[in-house]
């Protein structure tokens, strides 16, 4: 996703003389990089409004590309194997579209699991916590994978079986759903990343380029 800004660079430089001008590719750079990190802060700051608990990962994954005064391009993005630093397979760019645009998930594999939180606290991410799932599956006594029978394909799972001196209200032989596996996963557009950085830029961005024109003349001789 590219956002573009402009600006009328004649008009805040106008009245300057030869060399003061020569100055206007670093204190433009100057600018789109300041306010490249007032955008990040905003994305990051505002991002759990949008997101419930999101992670660390998530958050530090909105990174900054610096501009220079031979590129004047500053980038503001989450990471993503183009673009940005850091660990992790699956990078936040890669979920986060989803969240931005909306759209269809499809497994990598057979199935996406789904927590069923009314059966299956979630960590506070709202997450199956790692290596959880083969914890279950490990446990054959209380808990199985699979369509129970006498069900249909949409039921198909990760079920507990309930013990019998259970003190939940339908005990004894009954089992219930910790996991659904999913054959796709449908999102709806939730974090408005193009407002927000469209909102910033609005109204930081002469702000930032008087301040970074008026430093670089400074030093103008």
């Amino acid at each position: 996703m590219n956002i573009s800004v402009k600006a009328d660079i004649k008009q805040l430089t106008k009245g300057l003389n030869k060399i003061q001008r020569k100055q206007i590719p670093f204190a433009t750079s100057k600018a789109l990089n300041t306010l490249a990190f007032d955008v990040r802060k905003t994305l990051q700051d505002i991002l759990p409004e949008y997101i419930d608990k999101p992670t660390p990962y998530t958050i530090r994954g909105i990174q900054v590309e610096k501009s220079t005064k031979k590129k004047l391009v500053s980038k503001v993005g989450f990471r993503s194997e183009t673009f940005g630093k850091g660990k992790g397979v699956v990078t936040p760019a890669k979920y986060m579209e989803l969240q931005i645009k909306g759209g269809t998930r499809t497994p990598k594999g057979r199935a996406i699991p789904v927590p069923v939180s009314k059966n299956m606290k979630p960590n506070k991410f709202g997450n199956i916590v790692k290596g959880r799932i083969n914890k279950l599956l490990a446990d054959k006594d209380s808990y199985f994978s699979g369509i129970p029978k006498g069900m249909g394909p949409k039921e198909a799972g990760i079920w507990q079986r309930m013990p019998a001196n259970s003190k939940r209200k339908k005990p004894g032989g009954k089992i219930r759903m910790v996991i659904a596996w999913e054959d796709k996963v449908q999102y709806r557009s939730r974090f408005p990343f193009k407002k927000l950085v469209s909102m910033t830029i609005k109204k930081n961005f002469k702000l930032r380029m008087d301040f970074s024109l008026r430093q670089a003349l400074k030093s103008a001789r």
